[in-house]
């Protein structure tokens, strides 16, 4: 299963941020393991900033009728 299809609206959102920074560190010659470190604290960063603005879009869903508020899987 893709990230995607279950990842919440504020997950999408960091996804496609992390993917920009990312892209910009590749650029600037950044490593790997130094990208990695600092794309994980500016998610989590971001995670918490967003889900503590709007509940709602910090849900997941699950199938048609279900939807879930567990812990993020990027806090992990």
């Amino acid at each position: 299963m893709n990230l995607r299809d279950i990842a919440s609206i504020n997950e999408l959102a960091i996804l496609s941020n992390l993917e920009t920074l990312n892209a910009q560190m590749i650029r600037e010659h950044e490593n790997k393991q130094g990208r990695f470190l600092k794309l994980k604290e500016i998610a989590k960063y971001q995670l918490s900033v967003l889900n503590e603005k709007d509940f709602m879009k910090a849900l997941k869903k699950l199938n048609e009728n279900v939807y879930s508020d567990q812990k993020n899987k990027l806090e992990q």
